[in-house]
């Protein structure tokens, strides 16, 4: 199985796609599933990131592909300027996104709804099974794909995750039901 069937797999059949100019020269578009994670809500991802090896702070190699997930429509503009953002931070750093990081959020992104920036976790609204994409030697694929799920907190989130840690943050989002996926919603904390 390759990663476009991974995708499809766990997102259901490709909605939509946006090939932004800039990307097109490193071969990455962005794709949206419909009804992904669960019925009312999309799912934007990239695709080609993969391609890109991107390294940890203590020094291991990762293959990535950058997603999020909201119930509202109208933020799809928010969504898509967001994932380009990471996906160029990406590529200029060559740096990974380690689960459990936490990135301001620019200002002119989701700036009506209050959010200090994103969380990076596994995609866990998700089967476990999509939280690694085992490479298809036929299509050449990294051995490992992972999709980095980002998720816009608040302040006080940010703060509790400062103050805690990852873990203890964690705990709170594994106790969501869905929560996470509306961006009007209000403060876990």
């Amino acid at each position: 199985m390759n990663y476009i069937e991974h995708l499809e797999k766990h997102c259901g059949e490709i909605t939509g796609s946006l090939e932004l100019e800039d990307m097109m020269q490193e071969n990455i578009q962005f794709l949206k599933f419909e009804n992904a994670p669960i019925n009312e809500t999309y799912t934007a991802t990239s695709l080609g990131l993969l391609w890109h090896s991107l390294q940890f702070e203590d020094g291991r190699f990762a293959h990535q592909e950058v997603m999020m997930s909201v119930k509202q429509l109208e933020a799809e503009e928010d969504v898509i300027e967001l994932l380009w953002r990471l996906t160029t931070h990406a590529l200029e750093t060559g740096q990974a996104f380690e689960l459990g990081e936490f990135y301001s959020m620019p200002e002119t992104v989701f700036g009506q709804y209050g959010f200090a920036g994103v969380y990076v976790t596994a995609p866990v609204y998700f089967d476990k099974s999509f939280f690694i994409h085992h490479g298809d030697a036929e299509y050449d694929e990294p051995e490992h794909v992972l999709p980095v799920w980002f998720v816009p907190i608040f302040e006080s989130e940010a703060d509790y995750l400062e103050q805690h840690s990852v873990d203890a943050f964690d705990e709170i989002i594994d106790a969501t039901e869905g929560e996470l996926l509306d961006i009007t919603r209000k403060p876990l904390i």
